[in-house]
């Protein structure tokens, strides 16, 4: 308890000293915390846009789908499988699916589209056309004869609102896939690719046009957490190893955006790395100043009988304190921040809003507000000023005291 009192009476004798040196550790907790949360944000923003809008955490295919993704590579759906997937505590939602690609054309124009056959209560739970819907109204049934586009194709197409939409494609095992339906409403979503070349039909309607009647191309999966997605994929591999199913995470499904992820996170570590070494450095400083201008204090120590260990305990403490007070000031200050960004996402525009498009992101910065994002940087930083501390504690406790007080 001493020791503690006299660390704590030494760091406020020089009060502009432990300003500065608590500054600079919660300036590099507060810098660090918020480019995490930046590079998080991106990343969920990313995701959110991919997989919790489009593909679903988890997908079940029919055996060969994802390598060669046919209507002839469709399954059936089962009681058997729909019971054993949502006995998986985890699965939050089923969305069955029918995806095949076509041409649409209008009096005027045509373009290639993908054709989703969604069921219209389910599809509520992943890209929720009824909340992305723009222009017109949603699906009344499953067997309606309708289609909702994405916006941006209704332009191309230069169709309105109750205009008709030919559809002609391939369907199941070779046969002629082709319907006529009525533009029903628009949908807008944050990917551009998206609302350029997307056709919902209900899914009735969609295995009627492929001549797939019960047949799903995918059955898409929600989880109630992403930290259950590993589990949940391993379990439902054992409980389907006997049917002819493949059970895929979504960075199997989108590899190439789980590798841009893992190359940008590696690329935002390095500048975060090069922020540690110079608030490292910056912490060794202040401690050398703090314990030189000490010099002849502790050489009178020594004199009187203080033995050395107990010198270094002091210092180690006073770095200790120090180190605890700008970790936890730096947490304070970056956490309001975060959170602020996280609600209020700063809009993009220009180059930078075309870049985020390019990535399937919304034109926005979010920021992440994922308790381990702070807790890891304070946790991070206070363990670099303990070590840029160790050297000049060491000096310290091993000073001549004659030298000491001469200097």
């Amino acid at each position: 308890m001493l020791i503690f009192k006299l660390a704590w009476r030494n760091i406020w004798r020089n009060r502009r000293r432990t300003i500065i040196t608590t500054l600079s550790i919660v300036v590099a907790v507060f810098l660090s915390a918020i480019t995490r949360s930046t590079q998080e944000g991106q990343y969920d923003n990313m995701l959110e846009n991919t997989v919790g809008i489009f593909s679903g955490y988890i997908q079940i295919h029919q055996n060969g789908y994802q390598d060669n993704p046919t209507l002839d590579n469709s399954f059936a759906m089962s009681d058997t499988l729909r019971n054993i997937v949502i006995s998986q505590p985890a699965v939050s939602s089923v969305v069955p699916r029918i995806d095949s690609y076509a041409l649409a054309a209008t009096s005027e124009q045509s373009r290639p589209v993908m054709i989703m056959g969604i069921d219209i209560d389910a599809e509520k739970q992943l890209s929720n056309p009824v909340k992305n819907l723009e222009t017109g109204n949603y699906f009344d049934s499953n067997n309606e004869q309708a289609a909702i586009v994405g916006k941006d194709l209704l332009k191309r197409l230069n169709a309105r609102i109750g205009d008709s939409l030919v559809v002609i494609g391939q369907g199941y095992h070779g046969m002629n896939a082709t319907g006529l339906y009525h533009i029903k409403g628009t949908v807008s979503f944050p990917n551009p690719e998206m609302n350029k070349s997307l056709v919902y039909l209900p899914l009735e309607t969609a295995q009627y046009l492929f001549s797939a009647d019960n047949r799903l191309t995918s059955l898409a999966l929600n989880i109630s957490s992403p930290d259950e997605l590993e589990p949940t994929v391993e379990a439902l591999k054992q409980d389907l190893s006997g049917e002819h199913y493949e059970v895929l995470g979504w960075p199997e499904l989108m590899p190439e955006l789980k590798q841009a992820i893992q190359v940008d996170r590696g690329s935002g570590i390095i500048i975060i790395l090069i922020l540690y070494m110079i608030v490292g450095f910056g912490v060794l400083g202040t401690v050398l100043m703090m314990i030189a201008e000490r010099y002849y204090e502790f050489g009178v120590m020594l004199s009187v009988g203080t033995p050395r260990k107990t010198i270094a305990k002091i210092l180690s403490l006073e770095v200790i304190i120090l180190s605890l007070m700008g970790t936890f000031l730096g947490i304070l200050l970056s956490i309001p921040v975060a959170w602020y960004f996280n609600v209020n996402p700063i809009d993009l525009s220009g180059a930078m809003a075309s870049a985020a498009e390019q990535y399937n992101m919304s034109p926005m910065l979010q920021f992440s507000v994922s308790p381990e994002i702070f807790t890891n940087q304070a946790i991070t930083v206070f363990i670099i000023t303990l070590i840029f501390s160790i050297y000049p504690i060491i000096k310290a406790s091993r000073l001549n005291p004659v030298k000491a007080m001469k200097s």
